[in-house]
């Protein structure tokens, strides 16, 4: 039995106590399964509910106007790909990613030799989602899973990473098949001797460390896996990253640094960002980028999807940042102008993205300039923050709490501890 299928809205009204119609302009979407034999009538059932990014599922619903957008130019999803709202804290979601990732689960499913009934194909639809589908034990088909999980959730930065391990991968099999019956202690081993010959420690186990998610993930449908585990006590340990060598400048570097100006804009903006970060704490590019006027607190991107609690950051600035906000001013809600008020998360992560790499090519030049390390990057700010305040004598426990650091307790009392004393020590110590 060959079977096909479609999107549709189930445009049904319902009825109040009193029998009067209560008007809907969003709808469930369903699957429409149809097949080969005309003997046999068409068959709906319900899309499984989407996971947003906090966690939550909701019922994949919209406008009838969203859904025929969906189909016009079938599927595009670059920047300028229309976006719905759900129903759900005003969550944005991608309409046309999401059913392109329910149509692939779907176009799999049908062609299972053991799928024989419209009941099968319900069945294996609704208990395969996108973060837990089978892959035929295909690794790559695994990380494109989960690739495109991310991408739909708005993680492009995760997806990004996943990516590249993926590629990595088929790189180091040089464009074979790879499945996770393939994949023991002795494999992981080899891959992480191959690749750290042109890789740091930190990025070849983060490589593993995803690979490893994608097992996971692979394991809960196929038993015969979790016989066959390579990792953990007894078997294979993912390495560690070693411990982040001293990139700290020294307080003339910084000066040089501090009093550089040039007509080069770009070599300039570099130049302002990274002592921008300096003086607020190490703050990374990207919550920089995204700073409001008049904010006082936020979550740091890096730990967005982890955090319980906003943290809260001390808008105290000096001279040297007032200057630097000054020459790169935003028009709208952002304190600086590289992100616009109507950005959506895919192109805030494009900007941002964009921002660091041209910082980190001007940062070279910089350093060539100035006679610095040539391996001078956006990360010494941070760097060389916490080095002035040792130096200076601050409580570690109050550097690491300006810093915002990603640990959960630190970041749930995220400067709660810092008296105004406190922080007007460390302000001090940051002059140069």
């Amino acid at each position: 039995m060959n079977f096909h299928f479609n999107f549709r809205l189930d445009r049904r009204q319902k009825k109040d106590s009193d029998g009067n119609v209560i008007k809907k302009t969003i709808f469930p979407i369903k699957v429409n399964l149809n097949c080969d034999d005309p003997s046999q009538r068409n068959y709906d059932f319900s899309i499984p509910k989407v996971r947003l990014p906090q966690g939550d599922f909701i019922e994949l619903r919209c406008t009838e106007e969203d859904f025929s957008s969906a189909w016009t130019n079938r599927f595009k999803t670059n920047n300028s790909g229309h976006q719905i709202e759900t129903t759900v804290y005003g969550h944005r979601l991608d309409i046309r990613t999401v059913l392109k990732i329910k149509e692939d689960i779907l176009n799999e499913i049908i062609e299972r030799p053991e799928v024989f009934s419209f009941k099968d194909v319900k069945e294996a639809f609704t208990t395969n989602n996108v973060s837990k589908r089978t892959f035929n034990g295909n690794v790559y088909a695994g990380f494109d899973s989960k690739i495109k999980e991310l991408a739909a959730s708005g993680r492009y930065g995760s997806a990004s990473q996943y990516k590249s391990t993926k590629n990595m991968i088929y790189k180091y099999m040089s464009g074979l098949e790879l499945t996770f019956y393939h994949i023991d202690v002795n494999w992981l081993d080899s891959y992480y001797r191959a690749r750290s010959k042109s890789a740091s420690v930190s990025t070849v186990s983060l490589d593993l460390r995803n690979l490893k998610a994608i097992y996971n993930i692979a394991k809960e449908q196929d038993d015969r896996l979790i016989i066959k585990y390579p990792f953990g006590k007894g078997k294979y340990q993912i390495p560690e990253g070693s411990a982040s060598r001293n990139i700290g400048l020294s307080d003339e570097s910084l000066k040089k640094i501090q009093d550089f100006k040039s007509d080069n804009y770009y070599l300039q903006t570099a130049r302002d960002y990274f002592m921008f970060s300096y003086y607020s704490n190490g703050l990374n590019l990207k919550d920089i980028l995204l700073l409001e006027k008049g904010q006082e607190t936020f979550t740091r991107a890096k730990s967005r999807n982890t955090a319980k609690k906003e943290v809260k950051m001390y808008a105290e600035h000096n001279e040297h940042q007032l200057n630097i906000i000054s020459r790169h001013k935003g028009s709208g809600k952002y304190l600086f102008n590289v992100l616009d008020d109507d950005d959506d998360d895919q192109e805030i992560y494009t900007k941002t993205k964009a921002t660091l790499r041209r910082v980190a090519k001007q940062l070279k030049s910089l350093a060539k300039e100035l006679d610095l390390s040539p391996e001078l990057s956006y990360q010494w700010a941070r760097h060389s923050y916490a080095t002035k305040m040792v130096k200076e004598g601050v409580n570690i426990k109050d550097i690491s709490e300006s810093m915002g650091h990603t640990n959960i307790r630190t970041t749930e009392s995220y400067l709660k501890s810092l008296d105004q004393e406190g922080r007007k020590k460390i302000n001090e110590a940051k002059k140069l």
